[in-house]
């Protein structure tokens, strides 16, 4: 999906209803920015609760799937 958007005189760019509801981005939630090259990343940002659950549900799935330790750094590679 790519869709238009224009910065206004004081830098904001306003997110298409298309994209807030695809990515379900409520009103007052975080968005990470991030650089890569000449690119801007925008991404939902993760609260803390919801990084907690999904670690736990990650631990919970590699419990069942190995008995193996698996390197951090492998992992966010």
């Amino acid at each position: 999906m790519n869709i238009e958007s224009t910065i206004d005189e004081k830098g904001r760019v306003c997110i298409p209803v298309e994209l807030r509801k695809r990515m379900n981005i409520k009103p007052g939630e975080k968005i990470f920015l991030q650089i890569k090259g000449n690119t801007i990343i925008m991404r939902k940002s993760t609260s803390v609760e919801e990084f907690i659950k999904k670690s736990k549900e990650f631990s919970e799935h590699l419990k069942k799937n190995t008995d193996k330790p698996i390197e951090f750094k492998k992992i966010f590679e």
